[in-house]
């Protein structure tokens, strides 16, 4: 076989095994770039106090949400109540409305049906966060028009 023809086979083998991998370390680069400061809703909750009520006997959970976001918004919470080791009861919801930046909400989410299953445990399964108010521009940031002039 021709030198220049071994030479072909080697350069278009390994662009082939090659440029894939490139491929994949560059998706995983720009990935982690665009997620590093990623925040979720629902490590801004925390449950602070998980119990049974005495009269109706039904589990009750109260929320702490503290607002890490940007902007004011409503969170919407669900918890699930969990029985003796960690058997599914059953699941609320919660929304705290217009919090601030900073600021510290409180809800409480109290179950349907009574609880005869021990102490309940109470798991912040997700929360939402929608934002009321829009995300003013970083200072140096302006928004700028382009108009063409026929």
């Amino acid at each position: 076989m021709p030198r220049w023809a071994i030479v072909l086979l080697v350069v278009v083998g390994s662009t082939v095994v090659l440029v894939p991998i490139a491929v994949m370390v560059g998706f995983v680069y720009v990935y982690g770039e665009n997620h590093k400061n990623m925040r979720f809703p629902s490590d801004d909750v925390t449950v602070a106090r998980c119990a049974v009520d005495p009269v109706s006997r039904r589990p009750v959970a109260e929320l702490t949400v503290t607002s890490q976001a940007a902007v004011k918004g409503t969170y919407t919470v669900m918890v699930d109540f969990q029985g003796r080791e960690g058997r599914f009861v059953e699941t609320g919801h919660s929304v705290v409305e217009d919090l601030a930046p900073g600021a510290t909400g409180r809800a409480v989410v109290v179950g349907v049906r009574p609880f005869d299953d021990g102490e309940p445990r109470c798991e912040v399964m997700d929360a939402q966060f929608e934002a009321t108010e829009s995300v003013e521009a970083e200072p140096g940031e302006t928004e700028t028009e382009e108009t063409v002039s026929p």
